[in-house]
């Protein structure tokens, strides 16, 4: 018998046919889906333990309640006198991230415009100052707010602007610089003023940071409670009104959670409507710069 030819393509090892990429895509879509389902467990559980009583809550946060009511809303709107307070942090937060929109958004096109040495050093003196802790200024601003009476809840509304400024700066820098300077020329050849060309040209077309800037300032304001807590008298915002259920003699988790849930509606809502223009506008603002 003849022997059997072997060919070279025989001799070869046989490849892996086994590709990864199909399982680990899964595997990785599957952890991130239990890594967002962490994050949004504390949310849940709030929700949840709005309808318990005290006891139910200490008993067993994770359990049901026995009973869903909305009694515990009805006494949390009652006792931070919701729409009071309401009031009060929607003023402060609408005047303030209106006013960081505009003034840092003047202030970026004229660093951007002026071609200068003292230019570049304001708009360093700005990315300068997103990284310094508020906690180093905050007795200074403490002791200047109230050399200038502003300590009430319209006084606190510059305070946010100066501290908001710096970040929206940085980022109408970045897309200020990508938009042409030609079709200001035009305008300004046909006897528009410098107010007239921002207003008219360039502020329409930063939509995408003025929708960004007002999503991250809304979210930063709405919640904080250091600045309010330092600046304004008791119970003057939401954040301050909650307080009232937590002292040395009074805990009362049932009502803090309603209160917690009623807060952060108004703001979930606005986020859920504007979120898809934070990656658009960061991404526009920041890579693009």
């Amino acid at each position: 018998m003849r022997p059997k030819l072997v060919t070279r393509e025989a001799m070869m090892p046989v490849e892996n046919k086994f590709d990864f990429r199909k399982i680990s895509r899964p595997v990785l879509e599957f952890g991130m889906l239990m890594i967002a389902l962490l994050y949004l467990f504390p949310v849940f559980l709030t929700f949840l333990n709005s309808f318990k009583t005290d006891a139910e809550i200490v008993l067993n946060p994770l359990a049901l309640p026995q009973t869903f009511s909305f009694r515990n809303y009805a006494q949390a709107w009652k006792e931070i006198n919701f729409p009071v307070v309401v009031g009060n942090t929607f003023i402060i937060t609408a005047f303030s991230t209106i006013g960081i929109i505009i003034v840092s958004s003047m202030a970026a096109y004229i660093l951007v415009r002026t071609h200068s040495k003292l230019s570049w050093g304001i708009y360093f003196l700005f990315v300068f100052n997103m990284v310094v802790p508020f906690q180093t200024i905050m007795i200074p601003l403490n002791v200047t707010a109230a050399n200038l009476n502003l300590k009430n809840v319209l006084g606190i509304i510059p305070i946010y602007i100066g501290l908001g400024c710096p970040l929206a700066v940085f980022m109408y820098h970045g897309f200020i610089k990508t938009i042409p300077v030609q079709i200001e020329e035009s305008a300004a050849i046909d006897g528009a003023s410098p107010f007239t060309i921002f207003f008219r040209l360039v502020f329409p077309l930063l939509g995408p940071i003025h929708a960004t800037i007002a999503i991250l300032d809304v979210l930063w304001i709405w919640n904080d409670f250091l600045l309010p807590l330092i600046i304004l008298p008791s119970r003057s915002t939401l954040q301050l009104a909650q307080h009232i259920f937590f002292g040395m003699y009074r805990k009362q988790y049932s009502l803090a959670m309603a209160s917690l849930v009623l807060s952060a509606s108004p703001v979930v809502v606005f986020y859920l409507l504007l979120q898809k223009y934070i990656i658009k506008g960061v991404a526009a603002g920041a890579i693009k710069g």
